[in-house]
């Protein structure tokens, strides 16, 4: 078959920021289903900067058999969209939708949108098998973790479980995509931690790679593709730590510390002296630590099980190891209040990373987070329910009773220029400014634009009530997962 596969293009400033990086899991798939004997056609509205009319274009010219859409929660009303100028042309072409947020919402994904199928759960086989499935003409319906629709009902298959043995998935397919610096590899999938504002994409259980699998991946992207980095995209490095240091060792055996840096993320928890020193020998040039408050009450309650005295320490190692420290932080968590945020900013600036990320609390599908606000718990207050609002940098649909979502984008600005100027790195934060200025901008402008919607709504007058009507539910987007 010939499979159209679709990462639909950025939506803000942000997510042009962040578009600047491969998609992982699209990769994946298109290596499978080209394993399987089927012509890819990508369209990358992000690396190759296509548009929804670009990507429609392609769609038209190419004829495709099949068109498989990627997403995460922001994007999906720009995978509606697509599809759904897909479907005007060829009402009987078959779409499936994937990605984060299909896996968190499930048959919510074919409810409101017009798509054919949802893959729930990982997809490189799961796609594979559905080509085949429509390639023959035989029921699709009973593939493991697909949900579709047949006579005029969605049909929800049994939950995929994962693949046996990751060493057996090709590597991701990069020569379909626009070159570019940094490459992704995931050594591998699962994350056994039960942070609240995490929905868990890949499951609990952690499901490893051979370190040698990992290794010949590098070398072949080192071949292949030559970037200047490989960002290890795994949620933790080092969970199992044993095998992360015979990956560390094995890549200074081979000599490829030599011929590219790299970057990942990890644990404040998980790091020690000697895996600091390994991370540096093997010319690792970046750490990420995801540390979310400076609070250390708050910080409990995110049930991320460290603690900011581990984050202190982390963050030294990684310094004397003469590693760059990313250090990334979330405002609005439960029953935060003014106070605790003041906390946060003053920690981020005496551990004074190189590189920091604050976002806003977002309560996407499958976290507890997201259960949390729409019981109304937590101090949370529902702002909207609209996909396209759910960006953790810049709108946001999320505010507290003791801090207004206005308040929280002006403390989120609050945390970078405090940083930087109280530790005199001023001509950095000018470079950032200049470097980063569409992205401030938007921060800025969002921010102001929040906090002047908020006083006016403080300067009107208010009803007088004279009937005791229930609040509006929120919109049918956030409803809870498997509620009809």
């Amino acid at each position: 078959m010939k499979v159209a596969l679709v990462q639909p293009p950025p939506r803000s400033e942000f997510d042009k920021h962040w578009a600047r990086f491969a998609g992982l899991g699209i990769a994946y798939v298109a290596s499978s289903l080209r394993a399987a004997g089927h012509e890819i056609d990508m369209l990358d509205g992000k690396l190759a900067h296509l548009t929804v009319d670009d990507i429609v274009q392609r769609v038209r010219e190419g004829k495709p058999d099949l068109v498989g859409i990627t997403c995460m929660t922001v994007e999906y009303p720009r995978a509606v969209q697509i599809a759904t100028r897909i479907k005007h042309d060829r009402p009987d072409l078959p779409i499936v939708v994937g990605g984060a947020h299909v896996n968190a919402v499930g048959r919510q994904a074919l409810e409101e949108g017009p798509f054919d199928y949802a893959c729930v759960g990982e997809g490189e086989y799961l796609v594979r098998e559905l080509a085949e499935a429509l390639e023959r003409s035989i029921d699709t319906s009973a593939i493991p973790g697909l949900v579709s629709r047949k006579s005029g009902e969605i049909v929800t298959s049994p939950l995929r479980p994962p693949p046996e043995d990751y060493d057996a998935l090709p590597f991701p397919a990069w020569d379909l995509f626009r070159p570019v610096s940094t490459i992704p590899l995931i050594t591998h999938r699962g994350c056994p931690f039960r942070c609240v504002f995490c929905s868990h994409n890949s499951g609990f259980k952690p499901r490893y790679r051979t370190p040698r699998n990992v290794l010949d991946e590098v070398e072949e992207i080192l071949e292949r593709y030559r970037p200047s980095r490989i960002r290890i995209e795994d949620e933790t490095f080092g969970l199992h730590m044993g095998r992360t240091k015979k990956i560390l060792e094995e890549i200074i055996a081979r000599g490829l510390h030599r011929q590219i840096t790299f970057s990942a993320q990890t644990r404040v928890d998980r790091v020690d002296e000697e895996f600091m020193q390994l991370l540096k020998t093997a010319n690792f040039e970046t750490l990420e630590l995801g540390v979310e408050s400076g609070n250390p009450d708050v910080l409990r309650e995110t049930q991320k099980g460290i603690t900011l005295e581990q984050v202190e320490r982390a963050v030294a190692l990684a310094k004397a190891n003469d590693l760059r420290v990313w250090c990334k932080f979330i405002l609005g968590h439960p029953n935060e209040t003014p106070k605790t945020i003041r906390d946060t900013i003053d920690f981020i600036a005496r551990i004074d990373p190189h590189k920091l990320s604050v976002s806003i609390m977002t309560p996407f599908p499958g976290t507890p987070i997201h259960d949390m606000a729409l019981r109304g718990e937590g101090g949370y207050r529902l702002l909207s329910g609209g996909w396209e609002d759910f960006d953790k940098y810049s709108s946001g649909v999320l505010e507290l009773e003791t801090v207004s979502l206005g308040r929280l984008k002006r403390y989120q600005i609050e945390c970078y220029v405090n940083m930087y100027l109280r530790n005199r790195r001023f001509q950095e934060l000018g470079r950032l400014a200049v470097a980063n200025r569409a992205v401030g901008w938007e921060m800025l402008t969002s921010a102001i634009g929040r906090t002047a919607l908020e006083a006016r709504r403080r300067l009107r007058p208010r009803p007088i009530r004279v009937t005791a009507t229930p609040p509006p539910s929120p919109r049918r987007a956030i409803r809870p997962r498997g509620s009809s």
